[in-house]
């Protein structure tokens, strides 16, 4: 009865054992099936971003001569002198010249975007488009553009910007000489 008894507890652990394992393996399937659906979401995302880079590919030759143009001769002008030369002079040039462009972009979709912006601000930048613009056509530029700023809050926020970016840099030397 012994040896029996002996060979039921056996039998039960080596049960346990097993069933433990099932549903060990059940579980990682559960979790390989959620895995594979979430990458079949994915699937359909990549897929529609690839035909969303296909279309860029063509418009970025207009968008890049629009944000060209915009960090190039804009900074001098009033906003509305700004809004009148990009929208109404430059964009309708460019589809003259059949040069695709994106249609509805702004300089601003090109040259910058929401988590930049967002860094501007706390960094000091002042919330009007003007600001903004200001900024997005410094950060874009190789030398130095002309920037008017009576109330030199631009002037504040191009010190604390370049100085969180690379404060070993020599042009932080000039930048803060200059102001």
């Amino acid at each position: 009865m012994a040896e029996l008894q002996a060979k039921l507890d056996d039998a039960m652990t080596q049960k346990n054992i097993v069933e433990s394992e099932k549903q060990k393996y059940q579980d990682k399937l559960e979790r390989a099936g959620k895995l594979v659906n979430g990458l079949a979401g994915e699937n359909i995302r990549w897929s529609a971003s690839v035909v969303n880079l296909k279309k860029e590919v063509l418009t970025v030759i207009g968008d890049c001569l629009l944000a060209a143009e915009f960090v190039s001769y804009i900074a001098p002008f009033t906003a509305d002198f700004r809004f009148d030369l990009w929208k109404n002079q430059w964009i309708p040039n460019i589809k003259a010249k059949n040069i695709p462009i994106t249609e509805g972009t702004t300089p601003m979709i090109i040259l910058t975007n929401p988590s930049q912006i967002a860094q501007w601000k706390n960094e000091g930048l002042p919330e009007d488009p003007m600001s903004i613009e200001n900024a997005s056509v410094i950060t874009s530029c190789t030398r130095w553009p002309l920037m008017i700023d009576p109330q030199l809050q631009g002037t504040n926020w191009l010190k604390g910007h370049v100085a969180a970016s690379n404060s070993d840099d020599e042009d932080y030397e000039d930048i803060v000489r200059f102001s």
